[in-house]
Formats: structure tokens, C-alpha cells, sequence
């Protein structure tokens, strides 16, 4: 019984490095993007500042606080379920329990 356990495991990883990959590519985007635009958007006003100032200066760093709370979020839910599927591969795997 020891197949369902690695196969959780694989799982697990796979969806940990597909939500690294994409959390990296959303702070790529940001880390690039905001200040390449922010001049475009200097038009533009919001709290008696020009609105790419903003973005580049506070918006980012709000973004990448986002961005951490977003992984701590998922990772939570993945591995509690993945030790919800490791309990109940070891309670399979022992016959007293039951």
C-alpha cells in the first residue's frame, strides 16, 4: 500500500511547483511591467498622486504582499490534504486500527 502514499507525494510537489511557477511569473509581471507602464499612467491621479507613481512605488509592494499571502494560503490547503491522504494511507496500511 505504500503506491498511494507515493503517489500523493507526487502530487503534492507537482501542484507545489505549479503554484510556485505561478507566483514567480506574477512577480516577474509585476516586478517588470509596473514600472515599464508607470509613466503612461502619470495622467492619471489618485490620492493627489500621479497613479504610475503610486503603483510603482506602494501598488507593487502591496502586490507582493499578495503574493505571499496567496502561497501561504494554498500551501496550507495542500498540505493539509496531503496528510489527510498520508493518514489515511497509513490507517489502510495498518489493520489494528480499524
Amino acid at each position: 500500500m505504500r503506491r498511494a502514499s507515493d503517489d500523493a507525494r507526487r502530487v503534492f510537489w507537482s501542484r507545489t511547483r505549479k503554484l510556485t511557477w505561478w507566483l514567480l511569473a506574477a512577480w516577474l509581471l509585476v516586478s517588470l511591467a509596473l514600472p515599464w507602464f508607470a509613466r503612461d499612467l502619470d495622467p492619471f491621479h489618485a490620492f493627489g498622486f500621479p497613479v504610475g507613481h503610486w503603483l510603482a512605488a506602494q501598488g507593487a509592494l502591496l502586490f507582493f504582499l499578495a503574493i505571499v499571502v496567496v502561497d501561504v494560503v494554498a500551501m496550507e490547503r495542500l498540505e493539509s490534504r496531503y496528510l489527510e491522504s498520508e493518514d489515511a494511507a497509513d490507517c489502510a496500511d495498518d489493520p489494528e486500527s480499524a
